[in-house]
């Protein structure tokens, strides 16, 4: 997890949770090119630190396959800790955007998809969300 400054109160932190540091970066420049600030975790454990220790996370991208904790099982947990853990929106960032993989991560408590390998246009379309409890959103 990396520390950074207090986000604006009108700009939330956005959580780039993802086990490759390339797509963390990628997402990470694209993301501040629009005037956020990124919050990084490279795991699902990590994801729940850095989500617990950052109180203005405002969206999260989700990797779906990580080693340890998936994607899926992270989303889970942090839908069920807290009500803030509950809104927050959640996209996933996969490569697998079949109707299985939507309905899996639906299901989890995901609202949208972010495929990879991550657009600036992607990165564009989903940033709407934060701060918002968007119910589904797919870039």
């Amino acid at each position: 997890m990396t520390a950074h400054r207090p986000a604006p109160a009108d700009r939330p932190r956005i959580l780039v949770v993802d086990d490759d540091a390339i797509n963390r970066l990628v997402a990470r420049v694209l993301i501040e090119a629009r005037g956020y600030e990124v919050v990084e975790a490279e795991d699902g454990d990590a994801a729940i630190a850095a989500f617990a220790a950052t109180n203005d996370v405002g969206l999260i991208l989700m990797d779906l396959a990580m080693p340890g904790k998936d994607g899926l099982e992270t989303t889970r947990s942090l839908r069920a800790t807290s009500r803030r853990g509950a809104t927050v929106p959640i996209v996933a960032l996969t490569r697998h955007i079949d109707d299985d993989s939507r309905r899996n991560c639906f299901d989890a408590g995901m609202n949208g998809f972010l495929p990879k390998p991550i657009s600036a246009t992607g990165i564009e379309s989903i940033v709407c969300l934060v701060g918002h409890g968007a119910p589904r959103a797919h870039a």
